[in-house]
């Protein structure tokens, strides 16, 4: 083996014919230098720090393709669906909330929804073989009781009230035998039988799929008599595909953007409309909406087709409504009068005129043809919610109180969404019954809860909130009384009164 001799006394190399170091001019101890030897394959320190580097950016590439493969094969949707049944409902929908509160920026919220589905694998444990259940007798029968229907509700009580408790009397002869889980489905039931009339008929229908025995049908039968009691007007049949159109804000560009979420989707899809807020729903699948822009400010109106058309000019106009026709629209607007307040506009989408109405903002559009707003009488007093004739142009005051605001028209005009900041300790939205005249709360919350929007079918009614620290849309249950969060909008709106969102039943086309 090839051997290179260093000097015994500086350890730099030398040659074996000389017996001084070139270096440091000592004499060369041989026998020391001899047992200093390295092999010839040394490298110098530029050549080890170029190895080094092939070996990281090898390492680099090869970590860059094992991601594009593990996102290559997430995307496919049998992998999807393997893991969303290895991890189950619940924990799979962390894990989506999860990753949609991450890419949105709450760190808070995406730590506690990944938190849980680490929690819900660590807590999986392999379900052992069960051992042979030995042969029993089936139970004895259980007596079912006959429930006689309660008195009818009369006509001025508010639908959303307590109902009188109905009247139990034994059966006079044994009942067949009933499965236990139809047992706790008809308990269940009882339980939301006075609160919640249509969530405990569709239990009591579960039930009797399961067991169909007379005094189950006729128990559900009462209770879709109620729930037809409390919403007596048709609803439309709600449709399997709802979109809702919200603003969100983007914090990078400083500019509001209109997004579009299907229910039932994972996440919502990018901004169609960028630099636009207060998205409207048309009959047909349009949209009408705010552009909040220097050089084309007004109204616009994206057609089903995607082309965009500009209706007014007013860098003020906003809050548009559809008209029950689809022809019209009414809006907001303080710069068009001269005293520089707010009044409610008339404009025709195929001609663009614009008709002043009267002093207002934040109108709704009723299917009957009445116009809700936030106004005020002739003399600047005795504000909250007015009614207006579109036709006479007369008015009539619905509310009291100042604070009122946003209204919404429910789909069947019974009631009245609106928010208010005079009623609670915080903005929250509110029922108004048009029949009744009651105002009954949705969700009493400490959090800023506003700008309310009906479901197609008129069961729920969504909100605006910043309940759990960012904003989200939750929609609150008519038939349950519970508000659930369905998507999140933004980290930060700055001024969350002027987004504003709407629900549709039908799909947005690209």
């Amino acid at each position: 083996m090839s051997h290179r001799y260093v000097c015994s006394h500086c350890g730099k190399p030398i040659s074996p014919v000389q017996n001084h170091c070139p270096h440091c001019g000592a004499d060369i101890d041989w026998q020391k230098a001899v047992g200093r030897v390295v092999h010839l394959d040394y490298r110098p320190a530029a050549q080890r720090r170029r190895a080094r580097r092939r070996k990281r950016l090898l390492g680099l590439a090869l970590l860059l393709g094992m991601g594009w493969l593990l996102v290559w094969g997430w995307n496919r949707e049998a992998v999807q669906a393997r893991w969303a049944a290895h991890l189950g409902p619940a924990a799979y929908q962390d894990y989506e909330l999860g990753v949609a509160e991450l890419k949105a920026g709450n760190l808070d919220q995406a730590r506690f929804h990944l938190g849980r589905v680490l929690n819900a694998l660590g807590n999986r444990r392999p379900d052992p073989t069960p051992p042979p259940t030995p042969y029993t007798l089936p139970p004895p029968p259980i007596a079912t009781p006959t429930f006689t229907p309660p008195p009818a509700p009369s006509p001025s009580a508010s639908p959303l009230a307590p109902t009188p408790e109905p009247t139990h009397r034994a059966s006079p002869s044994p009942a067949p035998a009933i499965h236990p889980t139809v047992t706790a489905l008809i308990q269940q039931a009882e339980a939301l039988a006075d609160k919640a009339p249509c969530a405990a008929e569709e239990l009591m229908s579960q039930a009797l799929s399961l067991s169909d025995t007379p005094d189950i049908e006729a128990r559900r039968q009462e209770l879709d008599a109620r729930c037809r009691g409390v919403f007596s007007s048709p609803l439309p049949a709600p449709s399997p595909l709802q979109t809702i159109l919200f603003t969100t804000y983007d914090t990078r560009a400083g500019r509001y953007a209109i997004r579009a979420w299907s229910l039932g989707s994972r996440l919502p899809g990018p901004p169609f409309i960028e630099g636009a807020m207060q998205p409207a729903w048309g009959l047909h699948g349009e949209v009408i909406y705010r552009y909040d822009d220097a050089i084309t400010p007004g109204l616009h109106l994206r057609q089903t087709d995607g082309v965009i058309q500009r209706i007014t000019k007013g860098g003020e106009d906003s809050h548009p409504r559809w008209g029950p026709d689809g022809r019209q629209a009414i809006f907001t607007s303080v710069r068009r009068n001269a005293d520089q307040t707010p009044w409610l506009y008339l404009v025709d989408i195929a001609t663009r005129s614009v008709e002043a109405l009267t002093p207002g903002q934040n109108a709704d559009w009723s299917r009957d043809g009445r116009i809700v707003f936030h106004g005020c009488d002739a003399g600047g007093e005795r504000c909250g919610l007015w009614l207006l004739d579109p036709v006479t142009l007369q008015r009539t005051q619905l509310t009291d109180n100042p604070a009122d605001n946003s209204p919404a028209w429910s789909p069947d005009g019974r009631f009245i969404a609106f928010m208010s900041s005079g009623r609670s300790e915080s903005w929250d939205v509110f029922l108004l019954d048009m029949e009744t005249g009651d105002i009954i709360p949705t969700s009493l919350h400490p959090a800023e809860d506003g700008l309310p929007a009906w479901s197609p079918d008129g069961r729920a009614v969504a909100l605006l909130s910043n309940r759990a620290g960012d904003w989200a849309i939750y929609a609150w249950s008519l038939d349950d009384l519970t508000a659930e969060r369905l998507i999140p909008v933004a980290a930060t709106l700055p001024n969350w009164q002027q987004a504003g969102f709407d629900w549709s039943a039908g799909g947005l086309n690209p």
